[in-house]
């Protein structure tokens, strides 16, 4: 992975909904600290296990190639993510909602011995679909930033969805009004269930040694 400043990997907000959701934990340990960071990085990548993470009433993942294979192995640049959420389909999308993995980056920060670990996604066109339309709910312009951090005892998961704009420009008419309610009901809560529930799996432990703060 590329170290480099990951305080310009989450896009700046500059059009629609935001938003951010988080849990951080303290060990007893900054070897368990670290231990967990390590998973927590390795839950992040492995999409298709996300569901499991989440659990019951979410959304379930499926990692694919750019040749539209569903692929099982962690995520890297360049990979699309096929999304089936509750309720009606993105016809566009043959009844998914796909976002391309673009960016991945890791940076340390020296004075603190504090690391970021950080995935963006951002909606884009099934695989193979020649005209390029976005099977989203959201507009090409939203990303969503899934990252993990490490400082000392704490470990943090977040992720942060910027510039949220429903796609209401699909060719059907059955899509736009799918897509506009998906994104409505996404940003009047289901998005923060939906990943409160998957930082809080990122971040699990085997005991009840951590602190939630």
């Amino acid at each position: 992975m590329e170290t480099i400043d990951i305080t310009n990997a989450i896009p700046p907000q500059l059009i629609g909904n935001s938003t951010n959701d988080c849990e951080s934990i303290i060990l007893p340990s900054t070897d368990e600290a670290r231990l967990l960071f390590e998973k927590a990085m390795n839950r992040l990548l492995s999409v298709n296990l996300w569901k499991d993470l989440s659990g019951m009433a979410s959304a379930s993942f499926q990692l694919v190639n750019k040749a539209g294979r569903p692929q099982d192995r962690m995520a890297m640049p360049g990979d699309y993510i096929r999304i089936n959420v509750p309720g009606p389909g993105n016809s566009e999308g043959d009844g998914f909602d796909w976002v391309m993995v673009e960016d991945i980056r890791e940076q340390i920060y020296v004075p603190d011995d504090s690391f970021s670990f950080i995935m963006r996604v951002r909606p884009a066109a099934r695989p193979g679909e020649e005209k390029k339309r976005i099977s989203h709910f959201f507009k090409q312009y939203a990303t969503s930033s899934f990252m993990v951090e490490l400082k000392g005892r704490e470990v943090k998961a977040g992720v942060y969805g910027r510039n949220e704009v429903p796609n209401t420009g699909a060719r059907y008419l059955w899509d736009k009004i799918r897509n506009l309610f998906a994104a409505i009901t996404a940003m009047l809560g289901y998005s923060h269930f939906q990943w409160k529930k998957l930082v809080n799996g990122i971040l699990k432990t085997p005991t009840d040694s951590s602190q939630k703060i």
